[in-house]
């Protein structure tokens, strides 16, 4: 996937997918304001002929879309593609917030949000997937495995081979997120608050269910354990990550 461009460096491509018109056409001249480039349109089904002929850097998905809804979409999406998503919806719900950013969502707004804020979400999204790329690289894992890559930008993780181990965005987003901790363990509250953009109730799985996928997924294939359980803490990557230049 092409590297996106924030806001401050380039003309961002935007896609806006809304069954309302009005919506979109007053979402799309906000953004032109400052200097996107905007598409829209209302129907799923036409998704992804217009990603591949207008390349966005960003999509914005309404989350009720008559027939559908937005994390059915989102679903979809993700087979055939990485592009950064900001869901936005008109009834906030908790349970579709966490599921949409389980199944690939970068973040959730509601429609109701201020078009200044709007904005400021865009390009902290566009950001995120501009940064760079680093190594997994576990101590006892110096064999045959070699060492895998977390990259960033393309939002993947690749093994050694350059093969895709497809990870769901708070799988992605929690990796990252113990990787760049250095060795230091990370609390449950701090990893719910930052992945799943709410506060950590005690007794909830949803960070343990993450990192239980998450385990299931690398650590078989690379031998070792690469996520250690600190208790009553919460988690830390042991590993001997690099950064890739």
């Amino acid at each position: 996937m092409k590297q996106p461009r924030s806001l401050a460096s380039g003309s961002p491509r935007i896609l806006i997918m809304d069954d309302d018109k009005r919506y979109c056409d007053e979402v799309a001249a906000y953004l032109r304001l400052y200097g996107c480039e905007t598409a829209s349109i209302t129907e799923p089904a036409a998704l992804k002929a217009q990603v591949a002929a207008f390349q966005p850097d960003l999509l914005l998905l309404d989350q009720r879309l008559g027939v559908t809804t937005g994390t059915q979409v989102l679903q979809d999406l993700r087979t055939w593609s990485n592009i950064p998503c900001i869901v936005v919806t008109g009834m906030p719900d908790p349970t579709d917030r966490v599921l949409n950013l389980e199944v690939g969502a970068d973040d959730e707004v509601d429609k109701s949000t201020p078009p200044r804020e709007l904005l400021a979400r865009v390009n902290a999204v566009l950001r995120r997937s501009a940064t760079g790329t680093c190594q997994l690289q576990p101590s006892s894992s110096a064999g045959p495995m070699g060492s895998w890559t977390l990259c960033a930008r393309q939002r993947e993780l690749r093994r050694p081979d350059g093969s895709v181990c497809h990870l769901t965005t708070a799988e992605f987003e929690t990796l990252l997120m113990l990787h760049a901790a250095s060795g230091q363990s990370v609390r449950r509250a701090i990893i719910c608050e930052r992945v799943f953009a709410r506060p950590f109730r005690p007794g909830e799985r949803a960070v343990d269910t993450v990192i239980a996928k998450l385990r299931q997924k690398i650590e078989p294939e690379i031998g070792t354990r690469v996520i250690k359980t600190v208790r009553p803490l919460g988690y830390v990557f042991t590993g001997s990550p690099k950064v890739k230049d």
